[in-house]
Order: C-alpha cells, then structure tokens, then sequence
C-alpha cells in the first residue's frame, strides 16, 4: 500500500502523541504531568511544536535533557513577549515612539502634546504572544542542549545541582523581551574570559568577573523610561543602551551563556521616592545572593521562569481581579535576604464585602501602589516580610482601583508599628522648608537635590484622613510658610500648585518634617 503524504504527517503526530503520552505517564512523574498537559492545551496551535520538544527530549537517552524540557515545559505558562503602546482611554492605539528623538525631554515633550489631546493616555499592553503559541520545538532544543552542555563542561559550575541549574542557568528569556538565540554569541563573546578562568572552581568569583565582564556591553538611557516594551539580545546588541530591565537581562543572558550563576531581583515601587528598579544579582551554587541598595525597599523581588505556587496569580479566583503587577506567578519574595524584615498584624476598617485579599501600598510617583498581599481572615490581615523605616497604607482591590482599607502607618527600624491617625489633640505649628528630600537615583549613581519651598509660590497642604484632605495653603503672595494645627500622628503631603504631585509624604518630629 501507497502512504500518502497526508497519511505520513498524521502517523508523524501519532508518533509524536503517544510518545509525550508515554512521558507523561511514566513510572517516574515528578509532579509535572499535571501542568504539562494543562500547557499543551495552553498552545492550541503551537502543540505539534511543544509535542515535538518533549518528544525529542524523552527519545533522547538523557535523563537530565528529559527532565528539563518537561520543567520548562510545565512553567511555561505566563511567559511570553509582550509589546506595550501609548493608548487613549477609549483604547485607541496613539502614534509615539520615545526612540524617534534624541532626549528625555524631548520625547516628554511629545508626549505632553499627546497627552494635551488625551489626558488619560497611558501606556498599555497592546500585544502578548504566548510561548506556549510561539516557540517552536528548535528553538526549545536548542536553548535547551546549549545550557545542559555548558553547565556541564564549565569547571564553576561542577557544584550547581539540576535543580538550581534549571532555576538560574536553563531558562531561555529575561522577561517579556522577543525571543531570540542568544547563548552562542553571547559565549563566543566571552570565549577569552572562559579560557583565562579554565582553572576557576568558585562560581562566585567567575560569577564577580563575568558580570563585570557583560556589564558594558549594555548601557543606560533615561529616554527608555519611555519604552516600556523589553528588548530582545539582537536589538540590544544593535542599540547598545537600555533601561534597568534591560541591562539586567542583558547581564542574566551573558552568564548564563557561560554558566554563571545570576538572577534578576527588582522593587516594583520604591518606598522613599518616585519609580522602581531591577538589577542583576550573583549568586552562589545553591541560587543565594544579593547587592546594594540604594534606596529603601518594602520588598525585593526575584523574578523565575518557575511558576510559584504560593503566588496571588494562583490563589485567586477567575472572577477576581488583583494589581496588575501581582498577578503573575512568576517571582518569589527574597526580602529577607536583604534587609531585616517585619511581619505586621493590622485589623482594617474600611473593607467591602467578599473580599478575600488585603494589600499593603507604599506612596510613589503621587499615589499609594500596593506591594505585598495577605490572605484576609475577617478583617484581620497578617503582612510577612516587610521592610522597616517606611510608611505604608492598607488598601483593598475592587475592581481596577486600589481603596484605603485602615490608617497609614509607619513601620520603623526596630519594627516598631506607629498609626498615622490624625487623632493627637495636642498640635504644633509647622514653618515647612522641603518638599523632596536628598535622594539617590539607582540607574545613574547620581543624586537627586531636595526640593525647597520656593517664594511666590502658591502650595497646599494634606492630611491622610480616609484619603487626601486640604488642612491649609500658601498663597504666593504670603512671605510665610507657616502651618497651624499640625499633630504628631498625622501623614502629610506639601503639593506645590500645578506640579506633577511627586513631593514626597511626611510626618513632623519635634517641629521637624520627617520624610517618607
């Protein structure tokens, strides 16, 4: 009998299924079937592809080869390029690339001319492609046998278990950038720095040398806080500069090509200023490490390929919605590994009905932005973890918007709780100076001057109570910056007329503001 090309492609993907079949159900499943099956109907179209990975994996002989392509497989999930674009509140995409100009200021400029026309612009996610619907089964193996083979010929990396060699050297992407084969070029760039270290063993120490080695080949631009979308090996290798997210993946793709252990650690919200940051980190063999600080942190953030099972992303329901940033399942909480931490316990006031989650916020770019969530028992809320000498308010998701649930707080250097009611009786009288403290700028090095009160201008002042309230102004006329009534446990905020709303949040000590 003839086959027909029709019938050869159909036993092809009846190979290819009872063979992934076959893996799945094995006499050693380690825990993955579930969500391998789970992402193969994830990648619809793209399941040949996916089925073809595992296929060539188990056909392989190699145990660690098999193990690994089901791990990445089974966390899979979540990962993907994502493209964001300027959008118009009614959703419409609007013309701005912030790399058609030449500075900050002057894409700000242009972006002010949109914004001008659309007030509530924003950038938003306009495209995903899943890996799952897009990596192709060569491009998997790939990554797949180039990492398998440096981890095992590199002399640092003889102490890294699998399991942590899976964590910090296997995965193919940073973070969202576009997917690409960056481990061969990336290691023939560093083909010198591997020959002269032939002899190394402390996979720290080459860790030290390699970052510092891959470090420059990146470089920062403050115009890419315009470009929120990730960018690729090859388009960063073309560009030659980028923001954190960047740098930091270009740095995770350089030592990863050589077998070096790093991780990228991030604070979606500074605690003490505006923005956020992420950063490259070396690690020991058991996946440990951390770097410097250069501002205060509620919480430290370690991004992996792993799905967390302890994530929000997986505790909630479908029909709940959550801060967008916390809805991945793909980061684990390394605080601890940085600072000395707290846990807090607070009973909340102000929660509606059915809500099963409580957060806590720290006050950045104008606005609380929540930053760790707890499971709520009641009104009860347990927070683990939390960084110290910082002020942060309990809030509750509804819907898309973050609400006060209780009174801000500090949390000070010996985890001490102090409430910031606004309830003191006795008052004092305040002659306001500063409306930004000194602060450092982890991208540049460089330091940001204290704002000062300025003559002939016009300011008002809040008091946290359920929200913003106006408990006085300056009118630029006035030759005074004189407050009344100010009390000990009151959260204030200095706003100049007509600024961004970026003055940093206070409280008074002793006649003095104390910045937060």
């Amino acid at each position: 009998m003839i086959a027909l090309e029709g019938d050869n492609r159909a036993m092809h993907h009846l190979a290819l299924a009872l063979t992934v079949l076959t893996s799945l159900h094995s006499s050693h499943d380690d825990g993955l079937s579930t969500r391998i099956e789970a992402a193969l109907t994830k990648a619809q179209q793209n399941r040949g592809q996916i089925e073809e990975f595992l296929a060539r994996a188990s056909k392989s002989g190699d145990t660690e080869e098999n193990q690994a392509a089901r791990w990445i497989v089974a966390n899979m999930d979540g990962h993907g390029f994502t493209e964001f674009a300027l959008t118009a509140s009614d959703g419409a995409t609007l013309p701005f690339d912030a790399l058609d100009y030449k500075s900050l200021d002057q894409a700000k400029h242009a972006l002010g001319q949109i914004e001008a026309k659309h007030p509530n612009a924003d950038f938003k996610k306009a495209r995903f492609d899943s890996d799952l619907q897009h990596a192709t089964a060569d491009f998997l193996t790939t990554h797949l046998r180039e990492a398998l083979h440096t981890w095992r010929t590199m002399p640092w990396s003889k102490s890294i278990h699998f399991e942590v060699f899976c964590d910090f050297i296997l995965p193919y992407r940073g973070s969202n950038e576009p997917l690409g084969m960056w481990r061969a070029p990336a290691r023939e760039r560093l083909a010198t720095l591997v020959a002269d270290n032939s002899s190394v063993t402390d996979v720290v120490a080459f860790g030290e040398q390699a970052r510092k080695s891959v470090h420059g080949w990146v470089g920062f631009s403050d115009l890419f806080y315009l470009h929120p979308t990730d960018q690729s090996y090859a388009q960063m290798c073309e560009r030659k500069l980028g923001r954190c997210e960047d740098i930091t993946n270009m740095i995770s793709f350089g030592m990863r090509s050589v077998a070096a252990m790093c991780a990228s650690d991030y604070t979606p919200w500074w605690a003490d200023r505006d923005n956020n940051h992420a950063w490259e980190v070396v690690l020991d063999a058991q996946g440990r490490g951390r770097a410097g600080l250069s501002n205060r942190c509620a919480k430290v953030y370690r991004k992996t390929f792993a799905i967390q099972a302890d994530s929000l992303a997986l505790a909630k329901r479908e029909d709940e919605t959550v801060p967008s940033w916390l809805s991945s399942s793909h980061f684990r909480d390394v605080t601890s590994q940085y600072l000395p931490v707290s846990d807090v316990a607070i009973d909340l006031t102000n929660v509606p009905e059915n809500q099963r989650f409580a957060y806590l916020a720290v006050f950045n770019g104008g606005v609380w932005r929540p930053i760790q969530w707890t499971r709520l028992s009641e009104h009860h809320a347990r927070f683990t973890g939390m960084g110290r000498d910082i002020c942060y308010l309990p809030m509750v998701h509804v819907g898309e918007h973050d609400l006060p649930a209780g009174a801000p707080f500090v949390l000070d250097k010996d985890g001490g709780v102090h409430p910031l009611a606004a309830k003191e009786t006795h008052a004092t009288t305040l002659t306001a100076s500063i409306t930004k403290p000194t602060t450092a700028d982890a991208d540049t090095g460089a330091h940001f001057a204290q704002t000062t009160v300025k003559p002939a201008t016009a300011y008002e002042l809040f008091v946290w109570k359920d929200g913003w309230t106006s408990c006085g102004r300056i009118e630029n006329s006035q030759s005074t910056h004189a407050f009344t009534g100010i009390v000990g446990d009151g959260l204030y905020w200095l706003v100049e007329d007509g600024s961004e709303k970026l003055e940093r949040i206070f409280t008074v000590e002793d006649g003095r503001q104390v910045f937060w």
